[in-house]
């Protein structure tokens, strides 16, 4: 195993099924700490039943090296190879997770190994975790939280564009809004009754004037926005419009509309499930008292928020950008993401947190993930630059 080039370690992750739900993590824990074990760094893994965390037994709190170890499920229809084969064909690793993200903590790992053989150990500490691609029962939230994991400046292998290192991430608020109606006959309805349901489909013209709105963005952040910008247009054929409007708007998606009681009765009850992306000037508790005043006699829920985070552009930043020109020949130009990810629960109390890994960011949770093996073999590059230059952070 310890010898293993990178292709070889995510092909093996992929193959270790990490499924969330359940996000049962031990097997592929174990992989890793055996591999750790192989290449002298002492580990230790923090457990909840079968979900397992891999950290440092030892943190120098220099610099954190992160990835999380479960997957989104996969179903095997539609997928040209099974999902969890691993296969390694036509320049790719496929399978689930192999952009997200088990090819960038299989880059990491090979990166540490290749550093520990030839300028020894460059003192770094390491979190392989469990639960980000659920509900955070025991993942990076609970660990930094409970003050298990210490904060420190980190490097997430989270998939990114080539040239741009992630130093910032949109907000999140979930919620469940909740709508009373009142029963009557289908047969007099929209002339007599008042429909839950249709209380909740009005409910999304809101939503859409609330995506419309514009926010103030700090200077720092539009640059990192338009950067970000320019590589969703080449990578995901997003227009200059649509990208700006992603990166800046509110989003929102109802993930369910959920009420009724039968097809003949004007619906009594109807809740409305909502995940919505907030953007860097605005905040959480700017929004939910805008949401209560568009339905006053709705009941709004707060399932799970975090405030938009951003970190600096530092001397880790600087150095990640370094490597990535000299691995790549381009020019690195920090970004920012639309989603969420542990990222955020790092920089909570000031970290420099930097995002940067491998993956195809057209595949991420889809049918048909896979990981060109040119960008594990990029980002095993630039993370091994990186270590051999720790001492100028």
């Amino acid at each position: 195993m310890s010898s293993a080039d990178v292709t070889e370690i995510c092909s093996d992750l992929v193959q270790i099924r990490s499924e969330n739900p359940p996000g049962y993590t031990d097997e592929v824990i174990a992989y890793i700490r055996e591999f750790c074990d192989d290449i002298g760094l002492k580990t230790r893994t923090v457990t909840r039943g079968r979900r397992h965390n891999l950290l440092s037994a030892e943190p120098k709190g220099k610099l954190l090296l992160c990835g999380h170890v479960d997957v989104v499920p996969a179903r095997d229809e539609g997928w040209i190879h099974p999902p969890y084969a691993g296969l390694i064909e036509g320049g790719f690793v496929h399978g689930r997770g192999s952009t997200d993200m088990k090819g960038g903590c299989a880059a990491l790992l090979v990166a540490l190994r290749n550093t520990i053989d030839t300028e020894g150990d460059p003192g770094v500490d390491v979190a392989f975790v469990a639960d980000e691609e659920g509900k955070g029962e025991f993942g990076m939230e609970q660990l930094v939280g409970e003050g298990i994991l210490k904060p420190c400046d980190a490097i997430i292998a989270e998939p990114t564009p080539p040239a741009s290192p992630i130093i910032g991430e949109k907000g999140v608020l979930r919620t469940r809004v909740t709508f009373s109606g009142e029963s009557g006959h289908a047969s007099l309805h929209p002339v007599i009754g008042n429909s839950a349901i249709v209380q909740a489909c009005r409910y999304l013209d809101f939503c859409q004037r609330l995506h419309e709105r514009e926010w103030p963005i700090e200077p720092e952040v539009a640059d990192a926005i338009r950067v970000t910008g320019k590589a969703l247009e080449s990578l995901t054929g997003l227009s200059a419009s649509e990208a700006d409007r992603v990166l800046s708007r509110i989003m929102y998606n109802p993930g369910f509309i959920e009420g009724g009681e039968r097809m003949n009765v004007v619906a009594q009850h109807c809740d409305l499930s909502l995940d919505m992306r907030i953007p860097w000037g605005c905040r959480v508790d700017e929004v939910i008292p805008l949401m209560k005043a568009a339905a006053p006699d709705a009941a709004i829920t707060v399932l799970e928020s975090s405030e938009p985070s951003f970190s600096r552009p530092g001397n880790l930043t600087k150095l990640l950008c370094e490597g990535i020109g000299s691995v790549l020949q381009t020019q690195a130009e920090p970004g920012v993401s639309q989603a969420g990810s542990d990222a955020r629960y790092l920089r909570i109390l000031g970290a420099e947190v930097v995002m940067y890994g491998p993956g195809d960011l057209n595949l991420l949770h889809s049918v048909n993930e896979r990981v060109p093996v040119s960008m594990l073999e990029n980002c095993q590059q630039v993370y091994e630059y990186v270590l051999n230059r720790i001492s100028k952070i």
